[in-house]
């Protein structure tokens, strides 16, 4: 095996490791998201999908990490297309199913009022974490029966009325979710560059082997 080879060859491995470690992360990310959102329709379709690519991609490296042990020109070339398509396959995702964040931070404070209507302290947790009161407003308290919560005020003091928190958890939440897209865009062009480096480094490396090849009988 002549140093270039062997360089290739190491730096596929490299590649295909760090491959099989993002396909991982994004199936527990997407795994935990389906958990934690489980009342959202926004976020179901594209963490399936996220697994199902994820999955895909885990598997694929496997198989590179074989061709590259074995030094198979077709099977290198099998697995060059197979992450070809599954390179394809993620851009199509990501522009044509991407996580509507304001959908899920709407669902998930919808979800959180219902429960707050029956069981008081539901919505705590978000007018705590992100200053604002009542789905829409403060005023849906009043507006369903219910007593205004600390939870509503600055610092959780309710004698001083200028503290209540008179924007709506719907909007807060949404605009903090909508921060989020730009760390979603980065990751997912992240994994996309990786994995193209590995289509590149798989191609060389079966370029290399053929030529190796065909030098063969003339040595």
């Amino acid at each position: 095996m002549s140093c270039g080879t062997k360089t290739l060859k190491i730096s596929s491995f490299v590649l295909d490791f760090l491959c099989c470690v993002l396909a991982a992360l994004t199936i527990v990310a997407c795994s935990y998201a389906l958990i934690a959102f489980s009342h959202s329709m926004a976020i179901r379709v594209p963490c399936i999908v996220g697994i199902v690519l994820g999955a895909l991609l885990f598997g694929s490296t496997i198989f590179g990490c074989i061709a590259a042990l074995r030094e198979s020109i077709r099977l290198t070339w099998i697995y060059a297309a197979i992450l070809m398509a599954l390179v394809f396959g993620q851009i199509t995702v990501i522009f044509a199913q991407p996580i509507n964040f304001e959908l899920l931070a709407n669902e998930t404070i919808y979800s959180a009022w219902q429960g707050q209507l029956y069981h008081q302290g539901s919505m705590s947790y978000y007018e705590i974490k992100y200053h604002c009161c009542g789905m829409t407003g403060p005023s849906n308290y009043p507006d369903s029966g219910l007593r205004i919560p600390q939870s509503c005020y600055f610092n959780q003091n309710s004698t001083v009325t200028t503290d209540l928190y008179t924007v709506g958890c719907d909007r807060q939440l949404g605009a903090a979710f909508i921060k989020g897209t730009r760390w979603e865009r980065i990751s997912d062009w992240s994994v996309v560059g990786v994995e193209m480096l590995t289509v590149i480094f798989a191609g060389l490396l079966a370029i290399t082997l053929q030529n190796a090849e065909r030098r063969r009988p003339y040595r």
